[in-house]
């Protein structure tokens, strides 16, 4: 045997679990209950991971337990052959969701969360009581690459560009429209015009999230510019921005009664002479769990808590819509 390599019949599969569930815990109770073991179960099989991998792996540190290098550099391969051995050992079986036990982790944007997940466990607890879902933040466009690189099972959101393997599905699509307190100055019939509304100050989130939309690139196109004056980490945060001010922001039209704040909001499509493509929501996962049997019914299971978008006021054919008795949204 080649010096450094590892003897393969000293490795124990569930040591390989454990330390997969340590290096997303980063803490031995949790990663003790994420695998369903005791406490002093998963000590024991940290100190063989150490001895297997001469590292220790990891060190007490703020906020838990720190990775080493070494740690660092095995957690995509290990998770990897982890999803592996789950797609052979599950594709061929059958899949019982009333009395199965499994753990689904799905990438998702903050907005998502609060769009797509109430619902979706709501769904889980009905049919499945044994699954567990542990839910992921990215950013837009990064839940693909989780997926890719074996940190996600599922990954939900606006991904115009998927890595090598990733197999893909329409959830559904969205409009943009601004959203402007109803109170603005610069309202006529409900809506802005387009002098008014190159004029006005606008809100933004910080171009690394802002993927799949493409409002800036076409005023570029069209030789418009906007005057932004303030940049957001994400998008939660525009409707209560916006309310009682003369700002302009963005809000999509899916989202419309997710959050409720005081006062009123008015949508209306953006008054430029090209429309503004609808965003593409994909779930997408990879090619390796494509017969899973449980991922598959999960994967039915989130599309089926798609197609269930919240109530709001919905403004068509350039009309304005209210968004009264203190209803807003937030576009993510």
């Amino acid at each position: 045997m080649m010096a450094g390599m590892i003897d393969l019949s000293r490795v124990d599969l569930n040591l390989l679990v454990v330390f997969d569930a340590l290096m997303s815990e980063r803490q031995v109770t949790r990663a003790a209950a994420r695998v369903r073991l005791t406490q002093p179960a998963v000590s024991h099989a940290l100190r063989r991971l150490r001895l297997l991998f001469d590292d220790a792996l990891f060190t007490r540190g703020p906020g838990g337990m720190q990775p080493t290098a070494r740690a660092e550099d095995l957690h995509v391969p290990v998770r990897a052959a982890l999803a592996h051995v789950r797609a052979a050992l599950g594709s061929q079986t059958s899949f019982d969701p009333a009395s199965v036990r499994r753990t689904f982790r799905l990438a998702m944007t903050e907005v998502m969360t609060l769009e797509l997940l109430p619902r979706l466990i709501a769904l889980v607890r009905e049919r499945a009581p044994g699954i567990d879902l542990v839910i992921l933040g990215s950013g837009a466009g990064e839940a693909g690459d989780m997926v890719a690189e074996g940190e996600a099972d599922l990954g939900l959101g606006v991904l115009p560009h998927l890595a090598e393997g990733l197999l893909s599905q329409q959830l559904y699509t969205d409009a943009l429209f601004c959203v402007v307190d109803r109170h603005h100055p610069r309202l006529r019939n409900g809506a802005l015009s387009q002098e008014d509304y190159l004029a006005a100050s606008h809100v933004t989130v910080a171009g690394p999230r802002h993927v799949g939309i493409e409002l800036d690139e076409i005023m570029a196109r069209l030789g418009l510019a906007r005057r932004v004056v303030a940049v957001l980490p994400h998008y939660v945060a525009i409707p209560a921005v916006i309310l009682g001010t003369d700002l302009v922001g963005h809000i999509r039209e899916r989202l419309v009664s997710i959050h409720a704040n005081r006062g009123d909001l008015l949508l209306f499509p953006p008054p430029i002479p090209l429309p503004v493509p609808p965003l593409r929501f994909l779930q997408v996962w990879h090619i390796r769990d494509d017969r899973d049997a449980g991922h598959r019914w999960m994967r039915e299971l989130v599309a089926e808590a798609a197609c269930s978008p919240p109530d709001g006021p919905v403004p068509r054919d350039g009309q304005a819509a209210a968004l009264g008795d203190g209803q807003a949204a937030a576009l993510g």
